[in-house]
């Protein structure tokens, strides 16, 4: 991924691509009503958050991060297809979004926190 970028500039250019989003979103008249800002903003946010933590630590924090929704995604499958008793692949792939979703942006934050404190 491209770390040229210092990462206070990548978090401008995240606020700048979600506040564009947003904005996009209320003026856009036929926009999907079940996409959210956050779908879209996952990808921005993963390099942004892969160019503070190697920048910062010199260790990317994005592949175990990926490697831990991968396994978010078995047990979502499993708790889905046994518990639930019903998998429906679009229903799956929305629930996994938005958990990948929510931990990104949970963790982008706690990661910008940390930055100011070092």
């Amino acid at each position: 991924m491209v770390t040229i970028i210092d990462w206070p500039y990548s978090i401008l250019v995240v606020i700048i691509l979600t506040i564009g989003i947003f904005l996009a979103k209320r003026t856009i008249r036929n926009w999907p009503p079940k996409l959210n800002v956050i779908d879209l903003m996952v990808l921005p946010i993963l390099w942004s958050l892969q160019c503070i933590t190697f920048q910062m630590n010199h260790f990317s924090l994005v592949g175990p991060l990926v490697f831990m929704f991968l396994l978010w995604g078995i047990a979502l499958a499993i708790y889905q297809t046994f518990g639930l008793k019903t998998f429906r692949q679009q229903q799956f792939f929305i629930n996994w979004w938005r958990i990948v979703g929510v931990t990104t942006v949970i963790i982008y934050v706690v990661m910008i926190g940390l930055t100011q404190i070092l």
